[in-house]
């Protein structure tokens, strides 16, 4: 690593909520350790909120706000995101509903560009789940080199889409909204605060596509596996965990439960 992170244990309260990535830091090896669950209940106990902020889609994000501890799931790298409302969820769109139909014949018109030069390419698996972007599988099923997957996102990008690669996909849509967007409204609309004061939470990821929430976040946390992304992150994150994925993320709750 070029630039040296703190460690976790120079990591300093108050915390009052934890938004955590899915993908390589919620999880390990592609599934949910039954100890990376208990941990969230834990801090859930302990009057934690928790707010899951990932890229896949609103069809995942629906199901996870609805079975675990999460006061809110924001998916689609912000563009739905879940809140709980009494028994029932909410939805808001970090985009315009009306607009939706426009801008999905324009991402899907651009999706078959890139899939027509970049021999391999191909929609992700999860892309029929999804109500605002779309998803492009570079590591997931599909394999990609990271030149071809950013070939993609350069492609995209040229399309007026906003594009990112995380460590499966390369997820592209509307250029309204991203992650930290999508988090500071559900700090407006669940945790009832400033969503310009964002010193009390901590954010935890993996990848690219988390580089918005490492500038955002004073206390933004990076597992060990954000290494393999240290060179091409524009901004980082302002500490490291020992430990890789579920198992930093479990590092990251008992240091919160410390403080």
């Amino acid at each position: 690593m070029a630039e040296q992170p703190r460690k976790l244990t120079d990591l300093s309260g108050p915390v009052t909520a934890l938004f955590s990535d899915l993908d390589g830091t919620l999880t390990s090896d592609g599934r949910v350790e039954a100890e990376t669950y208990l941990a969230l209940e834990r801090l859930g106990s302990a009057g934690i909120p928790v707010i899951l902020v990932t890229g896949r889609p609103a069809g995942w994000g629906q199901a996870i706000a609805s079975v675990c501890p999460m006061a809110a799931v924001v998916s689609e790298n912000g563009g739905v995101t879940f809140i709980r409302d009494g028994h029932k969820l909410k939805k808001l769109y970090g985009v315009a509903p009306a607009s939706l139909p426009e801008w999905r014949r324009k991402m899907r018109a651009a999706a078959g560009d890139v899939m027509t030069e970049i021999a391999g390419a191909r929609m992700s698996s999860d892309s029929k789940y999804r109500e605002v972007d779309l998803a492009i599988d570079w590591n997931e099923e599909a394999h990609l080199s990271r030149a071809e997957a950013d070939r993609a996102v350069e492609m995209l990008c040229e399309r007026g889409f906003t594009a990112t690669r995380s460590s499966v996909h390369v997820n592209f849509g509307p250029p309204e909204f991203d992650k930290l967007t999508a988090c500071r409204r559900v700090i407006e609309v669940v945790l009832g605060a400033n969503a310009d004061e964002l010193d009390s939470y901590v954010y935890v990821g993996d990848s690219l596509n988390d580089a918005p929430m490492f500038a955002g976040f004073p206390k933004s946390v990076g597992v060990a596996n954000i290494a393999r992304y240290w060179d091409e992150l524009s901004s980082r994150p302002k500490f490291v965990t020992d430990s890789e994925e579920g198992a930093g993320l479990r590092e990251v709750v008992a240091r919160i439960l410390e403080l």
